[in-house]
C-alpha cells in the first residue's frame, strides 16, 4: 500500500484507522507502515511546512514514541531518530508537536539522539 498509493492518501489512511486503535498489533502495524512512509516520502518533504502534512506526521510520531506498547514505541522513536537530525526539525517540532507531551517526548528525542553518537 504504501508504495502504490500517493504519500498524502496512505498516511491518511493509516492516521485515521490505526493511530488510535485499542489494539496493540494494529497500533505497532501502523507505526511500521508510517515508519517506512516517511523513508519512501523523505524528511524534507515530511517537515516542509504544509501544515496538512508536518502537523499530522508530528503529531502521529509524538503519539507513537510514548504508546504504552513497546513496539509502537520502538518504531515511533526510530522515525524520530530519522527526523531530529533535520535541520528544519526543531523549528517545526516547536510549532505543531502538542504542548503537554513537550517534555516527554524532549527526554525520548535526548536519548535517541545519545544512543545514535554511541
Amino acid at each position: 500500500m504504501v508504495q502504490s498509493c500517493t504519500p498524502t492518501r496512505v498516511m491518511n489512511a493509516l492516521l485515521v484507522g490505526g493511530l488510535s486503535h485499542r489494539n496493540a498489533a494494529v497500533r505497532s502495524c501502523t507505526a511500521q507502515h508510517l515508519e517506512r512512509l516517511a523513508e519512501v516520502m523523505g524528511m524534507a518533504r515530511l517537515l516542509s511546512g504544509k501544515k496538512d502534512l508536518t502537523d499530522r506526521f508530528l503529531i502521529a510520531v509524538s503519539k507513537l514514541a510514548v504508546d504504552p506498547a513497546q513496539e509502537v514505541r520502538h518504531h515511533g522513536r526510530n522515525i524520530l531518530r530519522n527526523v531530529a537530525p533535520n535541520d528544519d526539525f526543531a523549528k517545526m517540532w516547536d510549532k505543531f508537536a502538542p504542548r503537554k507531551e513537550r517534555e516527554s517526548l524532549r527526554e525520548v528525542i535526548s536519548k535517541v539522539n545519545l544512543k545514535e553518537r554511541t
